[in-house]
């Protein structure tokens, strides 16, 4: 219980200083799009540089506890990228049973359940790829960057869909079959606290491994005593060093 309060005091100390998304850029638009999927209409919330052109996209996916707990950490994490020049969508992969089921559920069942549910939401967001990459504001470029659940779930995403070119995860690791499954992964930038009790640092570790065995590039950051989240000083650093990387990896347009 501890190690939760302190990994999330962070982002409970940016709501009560009043960050918002709204103040984070006068140069940010921030609206609401809906994306096509083959299950349902997805209505996400979009941050984008303000003007014309084609610009690089990149999909949030939020925690287990979904968006609504976090969100002003999200948004503002999206307001920062979008403002070094990429369109960012903040996904809500989950439904209203969704909800309903992990409300109720303990951790084991918690498990078990993102384990069944793990396919469908990849293919989720796999559609949303390509409803991104097929608007007019597209570069023809996209990354993902997930926290936690997320982030196994951005995994298991960019494990599948070659379309991904660059992926950041912060504390998460390899699903389930996925290691057997998939023949690629992109870039990879992973972040990790040395003290995080709920997902290990060894998981980290073994993605960031597997990455280069598949023959990509990937760089882990660790910071020392950090937990399930991170204090002041590692969430700006992770942010810094997520903005550079995907303006790296994402960098070459397509004409």
């Amino acid at each position: 219980m501890r190690q939760k309060i302190c990994g999330w005091f962070f982002v409970f100390l940016m709501t009560l200083a009043g960050w918002s998304a709204q103040g984070f850029g006068a140069d940010i638009d921030i609206g609401t799009v809906t994306l096509a999927t083959r299950d349902r209409p997805v209505e996400v919330q979009r941050f984008a540089v303000r003007g014309e052109g084609r610009r690089p996209a990149v999909i949030l996916l939020h925690g287990r506890q979904g968006l609504d707990l976090f969100r002003v950490f999200y948004q503002r994490t999206a307001a920062a990228i979008a403002a070094a020049g990429f369109d960012v969508y903040l996904f809500p992969y989950y439904d209203d049973d969704d909800i309903r089921q992990l409300k109720s559920a303990d951790a084991a069942e918690r498990r078990a359940y993102f384990n069944r549910r793990i396919g469908d939401w990849s293919a989720l967001v796999g559609d949303a790829i390509g409803d991104i990459l097929g608007r007019p504001t597209s570069s023809g470029r996209i990354g993902l960057i997930g926290f936690s659940q997320g982030g196994f779930l951005a995994v298991s995403v960019a494990g599948r869909d070659p379309r991904v070119s660059g992926l950041v995860v912060y504390y998460g690791g390899i699903p389930g079959l996925l290691k057997v499954e998939a023949t690629h992964l992109p870039p990879l930038l992973e972040f990790h606290g040395d003290a995080d009790r709920r997902v290990a640092i060894q998981q980290g570790r073994e993605l960031t491994d597997w990455a280069r065995q598949l023959g990509g590039p990937a760089e882990m950051v660790v910071y020392p005593g950090a937990g399930h989240g991170f204090g002041r000083a590692a969430t700006a650093d992770a942010e810094r060093r997520s903005i550079a990387f995907f303006k790296e990896t994402l960098s070459d347009a397509k004409p």
